[in-house]
């Protein structure tokens, strides 16, 4: 009896083990998938549409060896900022939706929020990612991702845990508006393409500078990664150009040659460990 009750005690635990690891694994399933369509559109459109020609097989396979940390760096900033959110933040705004006010606020039509907390999520992805390049100890969180000196589409998910810890802060204003988990989640997937769009090697095509008016495209995105610090200050803009335009950080590319412009850092450094972390 002792033996069964060991074997059944040493079944369910592995049971259970298998489920946890099944539940872990299922996190990095949505990130790989959304990875991995975004990839398929935009390298079919590199491919035939290339702004520079390049060696995309090595560099590519040089990448898919950081892809893991990516991908774990994804789930653990999302995870920690999901606590943090769902004990410290939502309760605060929850007790307040007694006052008539946000009661108002709450009860404004859906796409009115979506819109309110999409514009938001652009001014604090602006603000921060100014603040990372002028304040010498959260630059080191943000030097990662402009360590990257051939653009395409992959680079674009390219940082430390810090900084994706910082940048899911961004998406507060859906929470605090009230936005349905479904309709934030498919921003989400939207915007996680969009921003592999925007570090994308595809040419740029005339119609893009209508764009540009409302928008962040590729040729205006790589204005801010070119290699001279000066310009790495300039078009911090998120989603839209509107708080380039307000806060003079604009750069309209055609102030310069960007097909002879150098990306990365001005001066070249090993990739660590703090690095990675954006410690």
């Amino acid at each position: 009896m002792k033996i069964l009750n060991t074997y059944q005690d040493f079944n369910f635990t592995i049971t259970e083990t298998i489920k946890l690891c099944g539940n872990y694994l299922s996190l990095f399933a949505s990130p790989l998938l959304i990875i991995v369509i975004s990839g398929l559109i935009l390298w079919i459109w590199e491919l035939n549409q290339p702004f520079r020609k390049l060696q995309l097989i090595p560099i590519f396979l040089q990448d898919l060896k950081e892809l893991p940390i990516i991908l774990l760096f994804i789930v653990l900033s999302a995870k920690a900022y999901a606590y943090i959110e769902s004990y410290y933040i939502l309760p605060f705004f929850k007790a307040a939706e007694p006052l008539q006010m946000w009661e108002v606020v709450l009860t404004t039509p859906l796409w009115i929020r979506v819109v309110i907390a999409i514009l938001l999520k652009d001014f604090i992805a602006y603000y921060y990612h100014w603040v990372m390049h002028y304040n010498k100890v959260l630059w080191r969180a943000h030097k990662w991702h402009h360590m990257q000196e051939q653009m395409y589409w992959l680079k674009g998910n390219k940082n430390s845990l810090l900084a994706k810890f910082i940048a899911k802060w961004d998406l507060i204003g859906f929470a605090i508006l009230g936005v349905p988990l479904n309709v934030t989640l498919l921003f989400t997937i939207a915007y996680s393409f969009f921003t592999f769009f925007v570090h994308s090697n595809v040419q740029w095509q005339p119609w893009m500078k209508y764009l540009e008016w409302i928008f962040v495209t590729p040729r205006y995105h790589l204005v801010h990664h070119s290699s001279h610090p000066e310009l790495q200050q300039k078009n911090l803009g998120d989603v839209f150009t509107f708080c380039d335009r307000i806060f003079g950080t604009y750069v309209h590319p055609k102030t310069f040659n960007i097909e002879q412009e150098k990306f990365g850092l001005n001066k070249a450094e090993p990739l660590t460990v703090r690095t990675i972390l954006g410690i």
